[in-house]
C-alpha cells in the first residue's frame, strides 16, 4: 500500500481513538441515571381471507408456466414505438427490441403494478439509442453485433395467428391495429455469407448465426453495453447481468447437417475485454453450412389433459422418432388420418411419429379397446413400419385377420404385438398373446425374420412352441416368445423362470439370438455351466429369496440357452433394460441395493445410497465382465433402459432421487426437484463421459396410476451415436423444453420426448474438479487439480497442456506444473495429470516491538479516568476536564502509532503487501490443444484467504 493511504488510515484511526476518550468522558461527566427498563410497541398485522382470490396458487403457477412456454411474438413496428424498432417482442421480465443493428433489452421490475395498469402506461419510445419499454424500465442491456454489414438485411417469417392493438389515448390516427406477429426475425448477410435469426420463448430468447459454405466464423463478436457484467457459469452458459435481470445465452451448440441428421461441432463462448464475446469452433467441414446455436436439441411434452406416460422409443435412418405409451387423455394430440383419433376407454395405446426437427408431428394415433391398454416397447424397421408390444385389458383390442391369436385368452390381462404402417394409418398385423391367467409383454425387438418378444405370465396354458421350458414354475414366470414376420403363428415360445415372481423386462437381438433381462427370486431359475454367476445371491440361494438379476440368451432356434447367469449380490436387483452390440456383448442396466454387486473396472466402486442403477458389460460367451459399474449418488436411483452405438459406447436413461448424482458434461447439472430423469454415457472403458439430470421442479419417470411397469425410461441411439432418443413422463410445468413440438405440459402427467445430439467425429475431454486442493489456500501456498483427458471414437493424439489464471489482484496465481508432463495422450479410461497452481505471500514479524510499546500507554489514560469515578462527583467534575484534555493529548501523542496503524500491527493482508497474491477468487483455465488445433478447455476455481 502507498504512503498516502496509510496516513489516512492513521488519521482516520486516530480519530476514532480520540471519539473514543471523549465518550468514555462524557459517560462519566454525565452517568444515566434512568436506563430503560422495558419498550413496547403494538402493531397488528391484517391478512386477506384466501377467498378473497379466485386463483389459487397452483393455478396461477400454472397459468406462469403456460405463458414462459409460449413462443416469442416478434411485432412488426407498425408506430407502436420508437421508428428505430423494427420488431420488438415482450418476453418475461423483459422487453425485446430489435434495430438495423442491435437487440435491446429493456427490463422491467418485478415488483410492477397489475398488469390492468401496466397496459394502461404510455406507449413505449427510444431516445439517445436506448430502448424504452411501455413502463420505464429499470435497466437497459444492448447487444450489438461488432463490425456487421451495416446494409444486413431485416425480415421476419413465421407469422403467427395472433394480432395486436394499440388503442392508446384519444387520436384515433395514433392508433395502431392488426399488427402482425411472427416467431422469428432474420438479420440476412450480418457478415460476408452468415446470417443471424432471433427467436425462442416468453422465458428464453435464442439465436442461431448460420455460417454458408467457405464463409469465416472469425469475425463474429458481440458487445453488451449497459450491464453490469459479462460471465460463463459452470454449464459454459453466457449470463448477461444487469440491475434488474439476467440474460442467460444457453451454451453454443454447433453443427452441420447430414443426410438428416446433426454432426456436432465443438463451440464455446470467448469472454474478451470491455464485455465483448465470441465464439471458439473446433474443426468442421467449410464446405457445408455450419449453424451456431446456443440451443440444445429438441425436447418436448406429449400429452393432454389427463395422464399420458411414455414407455417406448425408437427413430428412423431420417431421424424422426417414434414413441409408445399409454394415455387416459381423451385430447391427446393427433394427426387427423392417423389409424384412430379418438380414445376407445380407459388407457389407450399411442403411437406418435416426431418429425426430425421436433417441430411437428407426422402423425399419432390411439390404438386401443374399451378397457385399459398400454403400449410397453416398440422397436421400427428400415421401412418405418412400427412394432409395439404390451398389455391390454381390453376384450376387444383390434386384432386383424389371420393374426396368431384374435381372441382375448382370459385373466384380467394378455400381452399384445402389433405392426403399425409407415403412415401411421393401419395395422398391418395385430394379435394378443396370452392364456387364461394375467399376460403382460415388457419388451420387443425385432429383426428381417420376426419379432421377439418377453414379458411375464401367470398362464398355465401360455401358448408355447417347441419350448425349452414347457410348464410354468410357481405361479408366474418370464416368457420369450418369436413370432413370424406376419403375426401369423409363432417361432418359438418358452416358459422362462424358476419359481413364482420371475418375469423378463426387456430384450434385444443380434445373429438371430435373443438377449433376455429381468429378475428371480428363485435359485432354481435355470443357468448355464462356466458363467460369470451361476448361483443366485451370494449364498446360493438368493439370500433367503432376495431378486437378482439375471441374463439369458436363447439361440435362433429357440431350442437352448446360448448361456443363462444371475448378476446380483446379496440385496435386491432387478434387470430392467438390455442391448447387444454387433459382437455380441451384452450391456445391462437395473437396479441394485447390494454393497457387493459384483464389480469390474467400475467407475463407480461403492454403492452411493439405498440404491444405485448398474450397468453391466458382459463377453459374448456372458463367462466375464468387459465392465461392471454403479452409477448413482446419496439416495435412490435406478437404470431403465440402455442402448449401444458402434463403437460400443453404452447410454442409460433412468431416474435419480440424488443431489450428487455423478455429473459430465452435462446439459443440466442440478436436479430439477423431486425424483429426475437422467441420461448418461458411458464409453468402450467403461468411463463415464457424459451423465446430465433432466427434468424440472416435480417427478420425472415417476410410478404412473394405470401403468404396467415398475419403472419407466426409454432410450434408443443411433449407429454413429450422433443422436439419442429418450421418452418418460413428467409431473413437471417446467421441463426443460426446447424447441419443441408441444411446448407446455397439457395437464396430470405428460409424456416426454427427448432427442440429443452427440458428436461423432474423433474428439477428446478434458474435466477437471470445480474447484482445487484444498478448496481455499492461503498466500504463499499451492493449490492443485487433477486434470483428466479422455478420448471419444477412438482419439489418439496428444494433446499439449495449458493454463491461464484470471481474476482481480496483482500478482495473478502462477500455474506451476503439470505432472505428468504436458503432452497427455488422452485414454477411453481417462489418463490423469496434475496440476500446481501457486501463491506468493509474506514472510514480516507477526508484532512490531515499536508499536507494541506505544500501544502499552493506552491504559494509563483509562486507569486516570476509571479512578476518577471513586472521588466525589462534584470533586470528580471539576478536576475532569483537566484529565480529559490531558487524555486527549496523550492519546494523540501515544496512539497515532499505536490506533492509526493497527492494521500494521500484524503481518499485512495479502491485498496490503507488496508482491503477496490479493485474497479472492480466481479462475484457472486449463486448455488442451493437440496438433491440428482441436482445442478444449475447462475452468478450476481457486480461492486465496
Amino acid at each position: 500500500m502507498s504512503k498516502p493511504d496509510v496516513s489516512k488510515r492513521r488519521i482516520v484511526a486516530l480519530a476514532s481513538c480520540i471519539a473514543a476518550v471523549v465518550a468514555v468522558a462524557l459517560l462519566v461527566l454525565f452517568p444515566i441515571s434512568h436506563r430503560a427498563a422495558h419498550a413496547t410497541s403494538s402493531s397488528s398485522v391484517t391478512s386477506r381471507a384466501a377467498s378473497q382470490s379466485t386463483i389459487t396458487p397452483a393455478v396461477r403457477e400454472r397459468l406462469q408456466a403456460t405463458f414462459a412456454a409460449l413462443p416469442l411474438a416478434f411485432e412488426q413496428n407498425q408506430g407502436q414505438t420508437d421508428p428505430q424498432v423494427k420488431y420488438m417482442a415482450r418476453a418475461n421480465g423483459y422487453t425485446l427490441f430489435l434495430t438495423n443493428h442491435d437487440a435491446v433489452f429493456a427490463f422491467h421490475s418485478k415488483s410492477s403494478g397489475s398488469g390492468l395498469a401496466a397496459g394502461r402506461r404510455a406507449r413505449s419510445s427510444i431516445s439517445n439509442n436506448a430502448a424504452v419499454a411501455q413502463e420505464k424500465p429499470d435497466s437497459v442491456v444492448r447487444m450489438q453485433i461488432v463490425g456487421e454489414n451495416s446494409a444486413a438485411q431485416i425480415a421476419a417469417v413465421n407469422q403467427l395467428p395472433g394480432r395486436t392493438n394499440y388503442y392508446i389515448g384519444n387520436a384515433p390516427k395514433k392508433w395502431q391495429s392488426n399488427v402482425p406477429q411472427y416467431s422469428r426475425v432474420a438479420y440476412k448477410n450480418v457478415y460476408p455469407g452468415i446470417d443471424l435469426a432471433y427467436y425462442g420463448e416468453q422465458s428464453k430468447l435464442e439465436f442461431d448465426f448460420i455460417v454458408a459454405p467457405e464463409s469465416n466464423p472469425a469475425p463474429i463478436d458481440l458487445a453488451f453495453s449497459g450491464a453490469e457484467h459479462v460471465s460463463a457459469d459452470a454449464s459454459g452458459n453466457l449470463v448477461v447481468s444487469s440491475p434488474s435481470g439476467d440474460v442467460v445465452l444457453h451454451k453454443p451448440v454447433a453443427y452441420q447437417r447430414q443426410n438428416g441428421s446433426r454432426q456436432l461441432v465443438d463451440a464455446s463462448f470467448v469472454l474478451k475485454a470491455n464485455n465483448q464475446v465470441s465464439f471458439q469452433l473446433g474443426e468442421y467441414d467449410h464446405s457445408r453450412d455450419l449453424v451456431i446455436d446456443p440451443t440444445v436439441t429438441y425436447s418436448t411434452y406429449l400429452g393432454g389433459l389427463a395422464e399420458d406416460d411414455g414407455y417406448g422409443i425408437g427413430f428412423d435412418s431420417s431421424g424422426n422418432a417414434y414413441v409408445t405409451g399409454q394415455t387416459e387423455s381423451t385430447n391427446f394430440p393427433v394427426v387427423a388420418g392417423g389409424y384412430a383419433s379418438s380414445n376407445a376407454g380407459g388407457f389407450d395405446v399411442f403411437v406418435t411419429k416426431i418429425a426430425a426437427s421436433g417441430a411437428s408431428l407426422i402423425y399419432s394415433t390411439y390404438v386401443g379397446g374399451s378397457g385399459s391398454d398400454s403400449g410397453n416397447a416398440l422397436a421400427v424397421d428400415a421401412a418405418g413400419d412400427v412394432f409395439v408390444a404390451g398389455g391390454a385389458s381390453s376384450n376387444d383390442f383390434p386384432t386383424t385377420t389371420g393374426a396368431f391369436q384374435k381372441s382375448f385368452g382370459g385373466g384380467s390381462l394378455n400381452a399384445f404385438i402389433f405392426e403399425l404402417n409407415p403412415a401411421g394409418t393401419a395395422l398391418t398385423y395385430c394379435t394378443y398373446l396370452g392364456g387364461t391367467g394375467s399376460d403382460v409383454a415388457n419388451g420387443i425387438a425385432i429383426d428381417t425374420t420376426g419379432a421377439y418378444v418377453v414379458g411375464s405370465t401367470t398362464s398355465a396354458d401360455f401358448p408355447t412352441l417347441n419350448p425349452i421350458q414347457a410348464g410354468i414354475h410357481g405361479t408366474g414366470n418370464g416368457f420369450v416368445t418369436k413370432l413370424n414376420p406376419t403375426g401369423s403363428a409363432l417361432v418359438y415360445s418358452t416358459y422362462l423362470g424358476g419359481g413364482t415372481g420371475d418375469l423378463a423386462s426387456a430384450v434385444a437381438v443380434a445373429s438371430g439370438a435373443a438377449y433376455v433381462t429381468g429378475l428371480t427370486q428363485n435359485f432354481a431359475f435355470p443357468t448355464t455351466p462356466g458363467v460369470l454367476q451361476p448361483t443366485c445371491g451370494t449364498d446360493g440361494t438368493c439370500n433367503g429369496g432376495i431378486p437378482d438379476a439375471f441374463v439369458t440368451v436363447v439361440n435362433t432356434a429357440g431350442s437352448n440357452f446360448v448361456y443363462s447367469t444371475f448378476l446380483g449380490g446379496s440385496g435386491q436387483d432387478q434387470g430392467l433394460g438390455i442391448a447387444v452390440d454387433s459382437s455380441g456383448d451384452a450391456y445391462v442396466t437395473g437396479l441394485t441395493r447390494s454393497s457387493d454387486f459384483p464389480l469390474q473396472s467400475a467407475s463407480q466402486k461403492t454403492l452411493g445410497g439405498s440404491q444405485n442403477a448398474f450397468v453391466t458389460q458382459l463377453n459374448p460367451g456372458g463367462t466375464a465382465a468387459v465392465y461392471s459399474t454403479y452409477l448413482g449418488g446419496e439416495l435412490s436411483d435406478a437404470g431403465t433402459s440402455v442402448a449401444v452405438d458402434l463403437s460400443k459406447n453404452a447410454y442409460v436413461t433412468g431416474q435419480t432421487s440424488s443431489t450428487k448424482f455423478p455429473i459430465v458434461n452435462a446439459t443440466q447439472t442440478t436436479i430439477g426437484g423431486g425424483n429426475d430423469a437422467f441420461v448418461s454415457e458411458i464409453n468402450v472403458a467403461g468411463s463415464l463421459i457424459f451423465s446430465t439430470y433432466l427434468g424440472g421442479s416435480l417427478n420425472e419417470n415417476t410410478n404412473a396410476s394405470g401403468g404396467q411397469l415398475a419403472a419407466l425410461g426409454s432410450i434408443a441411439v443411433d449407429g454413429p451415436g450422433a443422436n439419442v432418443y429418450v421418452t418418460g413422463n413428467t409431473l413437471s410445468t417446467d421441463f426443460p423444453v426446447t424447441a419443441p413440438e408441444q411446448k407446455s405440459e397439457a395437464g396430470g402427467i405428460d409424456a416426454f420426448v427427448v432427442k440429443y445430439a452427440f458428436p461423432t467425429s474423433a474428439d477428446f475431454i478434458i474435466s477437471a474438479p470445480s474447484t482445487t486442493t484444498p478448496a481455499t489456500v492461503a498466500p504463499g501456498s499451492s493449490g492443485s487439480a487433477v486434470v483428466t483427458l479422455t478420448e471419444i471414437n477412438g482419439y489418439n493424439s496428444s494433446v499439449n497442456l495449458t493454463c491461464a489464471v484470471t481474476g482481480t489482484g496483482s500478482p495473478l496465481p502462477a500455474c506451476g506444473s503439470f505432472s505428468p508432463a504436458s503432452p497427455v495422450t488422452p485414454t477411453a479410461a481417462g489418463a490423469q495429470t496434475t496440476l500446481t497452481i501457486t501463491t506468493t505471500g509474506a514472510s514480516a514479524a507477526l508484532l512490531r516491538q515499536t508499536k507494541l510499546f506505544y500501544a502499552m500507554w493506552l491504559p494509563i489514560a483509562g486507569m486516570a479516568l476509571v479512578g476518577m469515578g471513586f472521588s466525589s462527583a462534584r470533586t470528580r467534575r471539576k478536576k475532569l476536564l483537566g484529565f480529559v484534555m490531558i487524555g486527549m493529548v496523550v492519546a494523540a501523542l501515544f496512539l497515532m502509532p499505536a490506533c492509526g496503524s493497527s492494521s500494521s500491527s500484524t503481518t499485512p493482508p495479502p491485498s496490503g503487501c507488496s508482491g503477496c497474491t490479493p485474497a479472492g477468487s480466481y479462475t484457472v483455465t486449463i486448455t488442451g490443444t493437440d496438433a491440428n488445433n482441436l482445442s478444449h478447455s475447462v475452468p478450476v476455481t481457486l480461492t486465496v484467504n
